[in-house]
């Protein structure tokens, strides 16, 4: 293996900054009580972990006690959607939701409809747009307990209208909440869930160069939940678990450094993106970009027609450069029309208009504001002779 190491994954996971880690073993070595305990040491180790909430509070423009401390965003979405639901199962009303979300949204919603027999509906995405027409059918048809929605699609970084989401609720169904799973957007772009109309809002740590283990939930205060998980009454009784104050720490820093450089990196990972995709063009004339002008910079998907990405990532990771396939599903299909809501998994990128086949093509790179030009030059160098090899074999 190659010294070089080209990391390009960052949607997947980043890593850890140094300020993160050193504010973390910091708080490991001098703060590490548990902050339920009324003595000096849990006084001290409760300190830590409120003024990190005030931070990440701060961050999106809420208040502290409107933000709980999850395991994660996959909790986090579970928590959000389950939660809302179950403390108002006494008026059931439809969840709708699109056809592009994350596994740990469709599969809560999944079960929900599975298990509690909650009516579920499916906005979707062609090309990436959401389809607010549907929405407004679908919001007419009948009683909404629940919208969740994502801010940035995890594969192809398309940004929904999450502020047109609600007014169509404000409009339509002003009774029903709106989640939205702003993982991918959290640190990144402006998010702003009271500006936007959204009473759950879900993030994590480690897409911004924070810790894995923790994320958060926001909860606007008032709204009624259900918890799912009974013991010590932590978080205010809506998440028990004794708190890791090291990890609230690290995702504090971590959220504190993305509000200070906040526009920069956004800046600098727009730049990385447009020099990768006219990389990409030069190079491999018909390579086929998924992402449009408007998108997320921080996260670039493209196919390259008759180069599998399995084969690619093989490829590319034996030689130090690091991506991520996007397809959306490793069953055997052959045939999935677009759009189509499959009982056992939502295929999203035919969904967004991809076809199967370009699926198996498809390849994601995501940037942080730690990757350099010359990572995407790398990456860029690789995978063309990549390609080059695999079509002449």
């Amino acid at each position: 293996m190659e010294d070089t190491l080209t990391y390009l994954d960052n949607a997947a996971t980043t890593q850890p900054l140094p300020e993160v880690v050193a504010r973390m073993n910091e708080v490991l070595a001098e703060s590490w009580g548990n902050p339920s305990s009324p003595h000096a040491v849990g006084r001290k180790a409760k300190a830590v972990l409120e003024e990190s909430r005030a931070v990440i509070a701060d961050a999106m423009g809420v208040d502290a006690d409107e933000v709980y401390f999850t395991s994660g965003s996959t909790e986090s979405n579970n928590l959000a959607i389950r939660g809302a639901c179950l403390a108002h199962r006494e008026h059931p009303g439809q969840i709708i939701t699109s056809s592009l979300e994350h596994s740990s949204v469709t599969r809560t919603v999944r079960g929900m409809r599975r298990d509690s027999k909650w009516p579920c509906a499916y906005v979707e995405a062609p090309d990436g747009v959401l389809d607010l027409g549907q929405l407004r059918e679908l919001l007419q048809a009948g009683p909404t307990a629940l919208i969740t929605m994502m801010r940035v699609q995890n594969e192809v970084g398309w940004i929904f209208p999450i502020p047109e989401v609600a007014a169509l609720r404000d409009e339509l169904a002003p009774e029903a909440l709106l989640h939205c799973d702003a993982t991918q957007s959290f640190g990144k772009l402006p998010t702003c869930p009271r500006e936007w109309g959204v009473q759950l809002l879900t993030a994590g740590a480690h897409k911004i160069g924070g810790p894995r283990g923790i994320g958060i939930l926001y909860v606007q205060r008032g709204v009624k939940m259900f918890t799912t998980a009974f013991g010590g009454n932590q978080e205010r009784g809506l998440r028990s678990g004794t708190e890791p104050v090291f990890l609230a720490a690290g995702m504090a820093e971590a959220v504190r450094l993305a509000v200070r450089d906040g526009e920069a990196n956004a800046k600098h990972a727009a730049d990385l993106r447009e020099r990768a995709i006219a990389g990409l063009c030069h190079e491999i004339g018909d390579v086929v970009i998924h992402a449009p002008a408007g998108g997320s910079p921080y996260i670039l998907s493209f196919s390259i027609p008759g180069v599998s990405n399995a084969q690619s990532v093989r490829y590319l990771s034996d030689r130090s450069v690091f991506v991520s396939r996007a397809s959306a599903c490793e069953e055997n299909h052959t045939t999935v029309a677009p759009g189509t809501w499959r009982g056992k998994h939502p295929l999203s990128l035919q969904a967004a208009g991809i076809s199967l086949r370009e699926g198996k093509e498809t390849l994601r790179v995501s940037f942080f504001h730690q990757n350099t030009p010359e990572d995407v030059d790398r990456f860029v160098a690789v995978l063309a002779q990549c390609a080059r090899e695999m079509r002449e074999s």
